[in-house]
C-alpha cells in the first residue's frame, strides 16, 4: 500500500516527477489535479490509504485546509521563478507574476537585471485569477506567468502566458521531507496504538478532556459505565455525559492532583485520581480522571494478599483426616461440620494435644472461606509486645527496631480466610480489649497508624483452661468471652475416648513404619488403654513415632510401651496395678524452675524439655513466678 501521495498539476509534471521517484521509490501514488480537483483527488488517495500529500501553489493550500492529513508543498524556488521569467520576457517586457500568498515576493528585484517591467499579483481563490488576469490584459500586460490555471485562463484571452513548473531537485526536495513526516506519523501512530490497547485492556476506566471541558479521550472501560448513552462521547461535555465526575474540571483550576476520590457513577462505586494535563510544565492542557471499581479494586486486593502475602498460610487438614469411632469424637466431628457452614466464631475448648488445630483446619476447609488463608497463632507463645505487632501489624517507624517498610498483620493476612487463635486464654488482659474491638468492628488499625482497615475474616479460637473461672478471676474479660463463645465444642481427652487409642495407634504407626508392618498385641493394648495421656494425642504420636524408630522387633507387646513410658516420659511412674500415671505438674517449685533454668544454661527450649512440659507451659510457670 502506497503512503504518499503527489498531486501533480499536468502531465508534464507528472513525467519530472516519475524521474524522480526512480526505481525503488514506488511508494507514491501520482494524480493530475488543480483548484477544481485537487481535493477530491486527495480524497480518493486518502481513501486508498495514502498518509501524506504532495501538492503545489493553492492546490496544496486548498487540501490543507479541507482534510486532515499532512500536506508536504513543493517549493517553486527562486531559481524556478527566474527560468519561467527569462522565458517569459522573450515574449514581452510588462510580466506579471500571478500566484498565492505562498510564492516568493521580493520579485521585482530580477527587473534590472532581466530589463523588464515585472510586476507580482498575489490571489486567494480561481475567482480572483480571472479578476487579475483580465484586470492585467486591460493595464497592457504582456505575459502572464503562473500556475495551471492562471496559464489556461491566460491563453483563453489570448494573451502570452508562461507555465511556472517546479524543478525536480523541488520536487525531490518534497518528496524527503514527506518521507520524514511519514516515518515520524507512524512512529506517533505505533505510540498511539500501543497507547489504545493499554487503556482499552486495563480493568481502569480513562477520561481525558481538554480546557473547555470537552471529551478528548474515553476508554472501553469507561464506556461500559454509560451503556444507555447513544452516540460518541467524545466532543461532549464531561458534564453531559458523565456528571458524576464534573468536579474533573477542578483540576484545570487547581493545577493540583486529586487522588483516591471517591464517587458513584450509576450504581458503581468508583475510586479516582484526577490529574492534570501540563505543556512544557507550565500551561494547563486538559485533565484526565483515571478510575477503578471499588468492587475490582476489592477482588485484586484479596487475590495479592493471597498470593504474595498467604503463601504457605494454608490448612492442611480436612475433618476426614480425624481418626476416631467413639461417640465423643464423633459428635465433636459433626458440630465441626454442621459450624463449618456459617460465619461465626468458633471456640474449641479442650486439653492440651487433644487436635484443636486439626478441627479448626478441617472447620476451614469445609467453611466457604476454604480458597482463602488460614492463619494460625499460638497466642502464649509469644510476649506482649511482639503478640500486638503480630496481630495487628505495623506502620515504619513505629516503635525501635521496626521494619522500614512496616509490617502487614496476621489478621490483615487472614483477610476472606479464617484466623485461628490458640491458646486465647493467654492474652493478656491489655490486648483483649484491641481484640475485642476487632472482633465486633471487623476492622483493625496498625500500630504507629491511625487509618483503619477493614477486614473479612472468621475467628476460630483455642482454649485448653476453663475460660469461665479466668473471667471470674477478672483475668479473661466477660465481654470478650461472650464475642468468643458463639458456638463452642469440646473437644475429648484420649482418656476419654478408649475405643479410639487402638485405632490411633495403628494409624500413627503405619504412617511412620516405613513399610515395617508393627503388630501391637493385647498386653500392649492394655498397656495403652490403662495409661491416662496427659498429652493426649500428641502424646500418643510420639510414643508410636519413638516405637518405629526404637523396636528392632515388629511385633509390639505390653512390656515394650512401659519400657519406653519409663524410659522416655520423665514426668511418669507406674503405680501398683501396673498403670502408668502422670506426676502432679502443679508441685514443681519456683527454685526447681530455677534449677532447671541454670541447668539448661537461660534455653527455655532446652528446660521445658528437661522438665518433661511444652514450653508454654513452662512460659506460664516463668509468669506465675515472676522469674525473667
Amino acid at each position: 500500500m502506497k503512503q504518499i501521495g503527489y498531486i501533480a498539476p499536468n502531465s508534464e509534471m507528472v513525467k519530472v516527477a516519475e524521474n524522480v521517484f526512480e526505481a525503488g521509490k514506488n511508494d507514491v501514488e501520482m494524480e493530475i489535479g488543480n483548484l477544481y480537483t485537487g481535493v477530491e483527488k486527495a480524497k480518493k488517495l486518502v481513501e486508498k490509504g495514502v498518509k501524506v500529500i504532495i501538492a503545489r501553489g493553492g492546490t496544496a493550500l486548498l487540501i490543507r485546509s479541507v482534510l486532515k492529513v499532512p500536506v508536504i508543498e513543493i517549493p517553486i524556488t527562486f531559481e524556478d521563478i527566474a527560468e519561467s521569467i527569462l522565458k517569459a520576457s522573450m515574449m514581452g517586457k510588462n510580466i506579471a507574476v500571478v500566484g498565492y500568498y505562498n510564492l516568493s515576493n521580493g520579485l521585482k528585484l530580477l527587473n534590472p537585471l532581466l530589463k523588464v517591467d515585472l510586476e507580482q499579483v498575489y490571489i486567494s481563490n480561481d475567482t480572483e485569477i480571472k479578476m487579475e488576469i483580465l484586470r492585467l490584459k486591460e493595464k497592457g500586460i504582456d505575459v502572464i506567468v503562473g500556475g495551471e490555471l492562471q496559464y489556461t485562463f491566460a491563453r483563453e484571452q489570448k494573451m502570452n502566458a508562461v507555465l511556472l513548473n517546479s524543478s525536480s531537485e523541488s520536487i525531490q526536495h518534497a518528496y524527503k521531507e514527506a518521507e520524514t513526516v511519514l516515518n515520524t506519523l507512524l512512529v506517533e501512530r505505533r505510540r498511539t496504538e500501543e497507547i489504545r490497547a493499554i487503556i482499552d485492556h486495563t480493568k481502569e476506566g480513562y477520561i481525558a478532556v481538554n480546557k473547555k471541558g470537552e471529551i478528548t479521550l474515553i476508554n472501553s472501560t469507561a464506556l461500559e459505565l454509560i451503556p444507555d448513552y447513544t452516540g460518541n462521547p467524545v466532543g461532549e461535555p464531561i458534564r453531559k455525559v458523565f456528571p458524576e465526575l464534573e468536579n474533573l474540571l477542578d483540576v484545570l483550576h487547581s493545577r493540583k492532583e486529586y487522588i483516591q476520590d471517591i464517587a458513584s457513577i450509576g450504581t458503581t462505586n468508583i475510586l479516582y485520581d484526577r490529574i492534570p494535563i501540563t505543556l512544557d510544565e507550565e500551561e494547563i492542557v486538559g485533565a484526565i480522571a483515571a478510575f477503578q471499581d471499588i468492587n475490582t479494586i476489592r477482588e485484586k486486593e484479596s487475590k495479592i494478599r493471597r498470593k504474595f502475602f498467604t503463601k504457605g498460610l494454608y490448612a492442611k487438614y480436612t475433618l476426614n483426616d480425624i481418626t476416631g469411632e467413639s461417640r465423643q469424637i464423633k459428635n465433636a466431628i459433626e458440630y465441626a461440620k454442621r459450624f463449618s457452614c456459617t460465619d461465626s466464631t468458633v471456640l474449641l475448648i479442650g486439653n492440651t494435644g487433644v487436635g484443636k488445630e486439626l478441627f479448626a483446619q478441617g472447620i476451614h476447609n469445609m467453611s466457604n472461606r476454604k480458597d482463602g488463608p488460614f492463619v494460625g497463632v499460638n497466642c502464649a507463645s509469644l510476649p506482649e509486645s511482639i503478640l500486638e505487632s503480630e496481630l495487628f501489624g505495623y506502620e515504619e517507624g513505629a516503635f525501635t527496631g521496626a521494619r522500614k517498610s512496616g509490617k502487614v498483620g496476621l489478621f490483615e493476612l487472614a483477610h476472606q480466610g479464617t484466623i485461628f487463635l490458640d491458646e486465647i486464654s493467654e492474652i493478656p488482659l491489655t490486648l483483649q480489649g484491641r481484640l475485642l474491638r476487632v472482633l465486633q468492628e471487623r476492622q483493625v488499625m496498625r500500630l504507629g497508624s491511625d487509618k483503619v482497615i477493614p477486614i473479612d475474616v472468621r475467628i476460630i479460637a483455642a482454649t485448653n483452661r476453663n475460660l469461665v473461672e479466668l473471667v471470674a478471676l477478672n483475668k479473661f474479660r466477660d465481654d470478650l468471652f461472650f464475642r468468643l463463645n458463639v458456638l463452642s465444642i469440646y473437644l475429648p481427652s484420649l482418656a476419654e475416648r478408649k475405643e479410639d487409642i487402638y485405632i490411633l495407634a495403628k494409624k500413627i504407626l503405619e504412617e511412620k513404619s516405613k513399610n515395617k508392618n508393627f503388630i501391637i498385641t493385647e498386653s500392649a493394648i492394655k498397656v495403652l488403654n490403662n495409661y491416662s495421656w496427659p498429652g493426649n494425642v500428641r502424646e500418643l504420636q510420639n510414643l508410636m513415632e519413638k516405637i518405629s524408630i526404637i523396636s528392632a522387633s515388629n511385633i509390639i507387646d505390653g512390656e515394650d510401651i512401659k519400657i519406653l513410658l519409663r524410659e522416655h516420659e520423665p514426668l511418669l511412674s507406674i503405680n501398683s496395678t501396673d498403670e502408668m500415671v502422670p506426676i502432679n505438674k502443679e508441685v514443681i517449685s519456683k527454685d526447681k524452675v530455677i534449677e532447671v533454668i541454670e541447668k539448661a544454661n537461660g534455653n527455655r527450649e532446652r528446660a521445658s524439655k528437661m522438665l518433661g512440659v511444652h514450653r508454654t507451659t513452662l512460659w506460664r510457670w516463668l509468669k506465675k513466678y515472676g522469674i525473667c
